[in-house]
């Protein structure tokens, strides 16, 4: 089979080329990959940047994925085959305390599809039948495809509702996970307002301006002080724009990850009692919120789509890094 591969941790040492098609472990199923969405992850790893030399070669990328079971291996429910899947791409141990708690994402001993282990970015792929959750609704895989970033976007925006922030809310960062983000706020009746940097305001703002979300460019002011921030674009000047801009008692959500360590002004936070919250990967619960979003309403979501023939991955990946689409996805 075919198979998007990083192999080695030289810096965009990757390419397509044929693997045997693995068979699944005690526990695990084969998945044949309907479709695979490649993230900022897979480009990190590509290009080998800081933080991703954990990250053991030859692996096979991809984590953003929808298919079909097509085989279980001993010891897995046989219920499975012949199901269209989605699999959970962060997951834990299910033991220990953090699991036990709910919080699988965030075990200390977690994994990741595509960086830990063989990922989807392939014809076929296996994992552990404890990750599937299953599709229960009929859409496209150019569209299913997009449940594992639209989860991890609506964990950020349930940490924000809890929060009571929402209501007037802004995301800084137009990349895949800040548009979805501002997406979901505006169709669950809170005003937002998207802002990027000014190299993003011909391409990404204009796209999410065609879509009806209002947008802008950092550094312009906006006259209010929203109660309820998302950064999601990884840059400390945002970050810090979000604590000193936000209403004295507002709530900052955080699903970005950064290139190095940030110092926002906790003096700022301590006076003003703002909240600052992470929000990292996403649980099976929110997969499954995020499919019903989709079918819902699929029209706005598929567009942010662009798919590529699994051969051409490199270039995916390339297109990916150069942020010339907002969603690059790879059909085998």
């Amino acid at each position: 089979m075919n198979a998007l591969v990083k192999r080695s941790g030289i810096s965009e040492d990757a390419g397509v080329g044929g693997r045997e098609i693995p068979r699944p472990p005690a526990g695990h199923v084969l998945v044949r990959t309907e479709a695979c969405g490649l993230c900022g992850s897979d480009v990190h790893a590509w290009r080998q940047d800081a933080g991703y030399d954990w990250v053991r070669t030859p692996v096979t990328l991809g984590h953003e994925a929808i298919g079909e079971v097509v085989a279980a291996g001993p010891g897995a429910d046989r219920g499975w085959v012949g199901r269209r899947v989605v699999p959970v791409s962060i997951d834990g141990c299910g033991d220990c305390p953090t699991c036990r708690e709910g919080l699988r994402q965030i075990c200390p001993d977690r994994t990741v599809l595509g960086l830990s282990f063989d990922g989807a970015a392939a014809e076929h792929f296996t994992i552990d039948q404890r990750r599937l959750v299953p599709v229960e609704v009929d859409l496209p895989a150019s569209t299913l495809v997009l449940t594992e970033p639209l989860s991890v976007a609506l964990r950020a925006v349930k940490h924000l509702e809890r929060a009571e922030a929402a209501h007037d809310a802004v995301v800084s960062g137009p990349g895949p996970i800040g548009l979805m983000i501002a997406l979901l706020l505006r169709q669950r009746g809170h005003r937002v307002v998207l802002v990027g940097a000014e190299r993003d305001r011909r391409q990404r703002l204009a796209v999410a301006a065609s879509l009806g979300l209002e947008t802008r460019v950092a550094g312009e002011s906006s006259g209010t002080r929203p109660g309820g921030w998302v950064e999601a674009s990884g840059s400390s000047q945002a970050l810090n724009a979000a604590v000193h801009q936000i209403r004295s008692g507002g709530t900052v959500v955080v699903p970005a990850l950064f290139g190095g360590t940030t110092d926002p002004d906790v003096n700022v936070l301590t006076r003003n009692e703002i909240r600052l919250q992470g929000s990292y990967g996403s649980l099976a619960v929110d997969y499954r919120d995020a499919m019903s979003t989709l079918a819902a309403d699929p029209e706005p979501w598929s567009s942010l789509v662009t798919t590529f023939p699994l051969s051409e991955g490199v270039r995916a990946l390339e297109t990916a890094a150069a942020a010339e689409v907002f969603k690059a996805v790879l059909v085998p």
